[in-house]
């Protein structure tokens, strides 16, 4: 139900204390007076459920003139998919199932007459006659369209927000910020394209057909995919996506965050082609059905990175609340990205050192004070036959060394080497299968994360020694 609003006393009490003078001049006066101040919605209905009264602010929501309404049931307001609700709401009012002193509170929508939905929240109270009948139903509402979609936004981009933050992949992530944005702003195809080289492709699309891709996936080719022959700047990139990545489009066509939008591919590319500006129009947008388009740039810093495009076959589909929201929306994706190709660096430069390390002729490991292998490479289990497994449960120098007297040797050595006092262990261990090997053993301390850890390199010198 919902508590009372501020605005529900001050009416209810104001038509009480009407009620004590009704027919007289001077309530009527007062009633009218209150109508065509207050900033919220007042609609009164009969107990037929005919409106009654219908102040300015209901006419300024509408688009409909106190003139229109009178008389008429307010299902015309409301669109078919929620009439039922609605008639339930004021059927309910009207068979006294609702107290006088408990109003009715929801939400519904309003068709204007331009065709706009308004989101509004009601609290509905009833009015008695002398007999206790219900004589009318009193409508006080907000329009709470901006707040509602505030709130969605909001919510939608903490969404987005959790998902960059998150450890999925970022075909994953892009996935699911195009379908998340475009089911919210109800489009019909988006596109997220991302530079590869000196191009910027479709990586992730909803809605376009494969012709549309792939006449425009990429910006510096002609219609068919076709390349250029001379060079490959940025600056030759094609038609309005490229001048967004740029940056160089006319500050008339952008928001000051350089996001371009309009409600009307068409009549732009119309305009631009008058003008000289350098970049080749396509508007294959144009060709395929879609007016309204926005394109976002996603950057990080001064870098751009991508765009994030939206289109729709209706005109004027983004609004500007749509296009600060969107405009949020690319500088996190444009950080994320930078995020997501920093991470594949590492990983790319990770796998390759770890391929050094596995395919090294000699062993290689890195362990903790403790003595737990953390790095072992292959070249170490061949040349000791203990594997990394066998070495953390037994301990190095236990397996190496079963002698007592070589085994504190040993270690007083890899002390001496951790130190920097002597530069490797020229020594003789003894490997799974039970023979003696002579071997080069250095140990340098590295420094981690201010943890300590031991950096180990192991040659097999038997060859050596059986020249």
């Amino acid at each position: 139900m919902g508590s009372k609003n501020p605005l529900y006393e001050y009416f209810h009490l104001s038509l009480r204390a009407l009620k004590e003078t009704v027919g007289s001049e001077e309530s009527q006066a007062l009633l009218k007076q209150l109508l065509e101040t207050v900033e919220s919605l007042i609609m009164m209905l009969d107990n037929r459920g005919r409106i009654t009264e219908f102040n300015p602010a209901c006419e300024h929501v509408s688009g409909y003139s106190r003139k229109e309404v009178l008389g008429k049931a307010p299902d015309f307001l409301v669109p078919p998919d929620e009439q039922a609700d609605v008639r339930a709401a004021i059927a309910k009012l009207l068979q006294g199932g609702q107290k006088a002193s408990q109003p009715l509170v929801y939400e519904n929508h309003w068709q204007t007459k331009d065709g706009r939905r308004r989101l509004l929240a009601w609290t509905n109270s009833i009015i008695n006659d002398a007999n206790g009948k219900v004589s009318s139903i009193v409508c006080t509402g907000q329009d709470v369209t901006e707040a509602r979609a505030e709130e969605r936004r909001r919510a939608i981009m903490l969404d987005i927000l959790q998902v960059l933050a998150s450890t999925y992949d970022e075909n994953t992530v892009l996935s699911y910020i195009l379908k998340t944005v475009c089911r919210h702003l109800q489009c019909d195809a988006a596109g997220i394209r991302l530079r590869r080289g000196n191009d910027y492709p479709y990586v992730q699309t909803i809605g376009f057909s494969d012709d549309f891709i792939r006449m425009e996936s990429l910006l510096s080719c002609y219609q068919g995919g076709i390349s250029r022959q001379e060079g490959d700047r940025q600056e030759e990139l094609e038609c309005i996506c490229g001048s967004v990545i740029r940056g160089d489009l006319s500050p008339e066509f952008t928001s000051d965050t350089g996001t371009f939008y309009t409600g009307d591919i068409n009549e732009l590319a119309a305009k631009l082609a008058k003008k000289d500006v350098p970049f080749r129009i396509r508007n294959h947008c144009g060709q395929f059905g879609y007016r309204s388009v926005a394109l976002v740039p996603l950057r990080f810093r001064e870098e751009t990175v991508g765009i994030l495009q939206l289109n729709a076959t209706v005109e004027n589909h983004f609004s500007e609340d749509d296009i600060e929201f969107l405009t949020m929306i690319g500088r996190s994706i444009g950080a994320a990205l930078v995020r997501f190709q920093a991470e594949q660096e590492r990983r790319k430069m990770q796998l390759i050192l770890d391929k050094i390390i596995q395919n090294a002729r000699d062993g290689f490991s890195l362990a903790t004070q403790d003595g737990e292998f953390l790095i072992y490479n292959a070249a170490m289990e061949r040349i000791t036959g203990y594997t990394l497994e066998e070495v953390n449960k037994h301990g190095w120098f236990y397996l190496a060394y079963p002698d007592e007297k070589e085994r504190r040797q040993a270690v007083h050595k890899a002390r001496q080497a951790a130190a920097g006092r002597i530069d490797f262990i020229d020594t003789v261990i003894t490997c799974k299968d039970g023979t003696r090997k002579p071997v080069a053993i250095s140990v340098t301390p590295l420094e981690i994360d201010d943890k300590t850890y031991n950096f180990s390199t192991i040659i097999d010198l038997t060859p050596i020694y059986r020249n």
